[in-house]
Parts: structure tokens; sequence; C-alpha cells
């Protein structure tokens, strides 16, 4: 399977895109045209591909692809062949990969502006933005330059969308919401419902606490299909930037996530939990409430956060250990039958010197 281009891009045009982000070492061949990229493990002739293992090197080779990038140590791989070298050619072949390869939201049989869509009298439309069948702007919304509202997402009054932010099929914001800039929320996520908030009674009857906060997600945030961001009970729920959430992640009212957490699919962050800078939660991750985890932590095998956690590092399990300790704990959990069985057997021989 192959991508193409949006354009057709030279191979210098490619080069000087890297260079401009500090990922250019050297560029080798002609200066052909591409229009279509390949993975090294699946490569196509004529395609461009970006290769950094020695395991796929005999089947690029032998595809004569148009062109590679690559890195330093597998160049004198590719004698011949038009290259481009670079210092990370995974990063490299992430942004060459949205600048060129993306796919065009707005190549739509729908057009800029679909007639089914219904927005508020009150909202000043920007001339770029695009508004999918189905949509629904409320009273005050504000909408930045180059937005794209797809089918049926319904935008509340009062919320903030800023520019070059994309919001998929069937997302829901909630009145009063603001995002920031190059924010992607994809299909079926909703963004400020009300946040799970009650007080029992003595018959354990349930009182609802009406949530009047709103929620904040700052720029460049990703928030995965089917995730809920639930507003603050007071103030605010925040995002900061750079936060990537995968799908299926639930954010409780009050949570706040510093910059750049990645939270991975079917995480649940509880309420009024706070996550540092650089924080990975992955798969499956689960906090309780009012919780802290400072910046740089790594919560892996289903860390369940049930205390504060002050230092960085890799945490694991309920409650989280450090990561070296966990493995161990594990190693010796694997033998337990054979450790009771020994232990049963010291009994047995004790008992027997103790009756002599």
């Amino acid at each position: 399977m192959c991508d193409h281009l949006n354009i057709v891009a030279k191979l210098s045009a490619i080069g000087r895109f890297l260079e401009r982000n500090d990922l250019l070492i050297e560029r080798l061949g002609d200066d052909i045209a591409l229009d279509l990229m390949s993975p090294a493990e699946r490569p196509i002739a004529g395609t461009l591909v970006c290769i950094d293992s020695a395991d796929d090197v005999r089947a690029v080779a032998e595809a004569a692809p148009g062109a590679v990038i690559t890195n330093e140590s597998l160049k004198p791989e590719f004698n011949g062949l038009n290259m481009i070298v670079s210092p990370n050619v995974k990063l490299s072949h992430a942004i060459v990969r949205a600048a060129f390869f993306d796919y065009d939201l707005r190549a739509s049989e729908w057009g800029p502006y679909h007639p089914s869509a219904i927005v508020h009298d009150s909202v000043m439309l920007p001339s770029n933005v695009m508004i999918g069948p189905g949509v629904v702007v409320g009273r005050d919304v504000q909408l930045g330059e180059n937005c794209a509202l797809l089918a049926n997402a319904v935008i509340e009054h009062d919320a903030v969308i800023g520019a070059d932010t994309v919001v998929h099929a069937g997302v829901f914001i909630g009145h009063g919401s603001q995002i920031g800039r190059r924010v992607i929320l994809k299909p079926g996520c909703v963004i400020g419902a009300e946040g799970f908030g009650f007080v029992q009674d003595d018959d354990m009857k349930s009182h609802r606490i009406p949530q009047r906060g709103n929620v904040v997600i700052e720029d460049d945030v990703v928030v995965g299909a089917n995730c809920t961001v639930d507003r603050a009970t007071y103030l605010e729920t925040r995002i900061s930037a750079g936060c990537k959430l995968d799908a299926l992640c639930h954010i409780g009212h009050n949570v706040f996530l510093d910059e750049d957490c990645i939270i991975v699919a079917q995480s649940g962050i509880a309420g009024s939990t706070r996550f540092g800078k650089r924080v990975i939660a992955t798969g499956q991750t689960g906090t309780l409430d009012h919780k802290t985890v400072t910046d740089d932590v790594i919560l892996v095998h289903r860390c369940g956060v049930t205390e504060d956690i002050n230092e960085p590092g890799v945490y694991a399990t309920t409650p989280p250990q450090p990561f070296r300790d966990y493995r161990r704990n594990i190693a010796t959990f694997r033998k337990l039958y054979e450790l009771r069985q020994r232990l049963q057997n010291l009994e047995k021989k004790i008992a027997k010197l103790g009756g002599q």
C-alpha cells in the first residue's frame, strides 16, 4: 500500500523542508519529482521510502525506490539511489508525511459549506472555514481561521475554537469550552459534557452537583476517537499544549494535564488529578481522584495510581511500584507455589525435629 502526495514534490523541496527542521545531513542524487510513498517493509519501485532498520535494507534496495530517507549508518547500502540522509529518520518520516502525505480534509464531496448546517446568526464565519453536513454551531461561538467542522459536529454556545483546528464527524463541544489552535478532535469525542458529580444522602440516594466550570484545550492537542473530557465543577478542566490522547480515554472533571502528556487507549484519569509535564500513561492506566503525578513519569502494565507519585521514573501495577521492584516481585510471584511447597517441607522437618 502506498500514499499519493497531495502535490507532486521534488526531492529538493523535501530536503529544504527537513533542513528547516534541522533534520537534513545531505541530499544525494537527482532532483526527481515524487508523488507516492511506501513503507520500508513493502517498498514499491519509484516511491519515497523512509528506512532506518538494517532488516529492511535488502527489500528496499531490490525494489529500486525513487528515493530514500535514511541515516548515516545505512547510507552506503543505497549508493546510486536518490537519497536524503537524516539524523532522525523516524521524525523525518513523521513531519514529511504530515506536510506532504496527509489526508486532505478539504477535498470534500460536500464543498466548503453544506446547506444542511445550522449556524447561529451571531457567529462570524471566516471565509476559509469548512462546515460539513448537519453541523450545528450555537450562539456567539468563535471560530478561528481555517477551521474544519465535519459532518454532524455540534458546537454549543460561547465555545471558542482556534485557527487550523479540525473537529471530526460526530464531535460534541459543550458551551463555553475553549479549544486552541491546530487541535485535532477525532470522531465521536465529547468535550465539555457535565462531569460526574453527585453526593449521597443517608438513604444512599444520589443528588446531582451541577458542573458549571469549563474545559480548556490548549494548542497542538490531539484527542482520539470516542474520548470524553468532562467540564469542571468549578473553574476548569485543562489539557495543556502538545498533549496526545489515544482513543477511548476519559478525563474527569477538574483534571489538569501539563504539557506533552500522552494518554493511551482505555485510560481513565479521575477528577482533580494533576499530571506533570511529559507523563506517559500506557493502555488501561487508571487513577483515583485528587492524585498528583510529577513530571517525566511513565505508567505501565495497567498501573493504578492510588497515591501521589513524586519522583520521575517508570511505575507499574496497583499500588504503583518502581518498575525494577515490580519486575522482581513478578519473578517471585511466578515461583510462589514452589516457595510454598518448600516452606511446607521445612515446617514438616521442623515438626519432626521438635518431636524427637
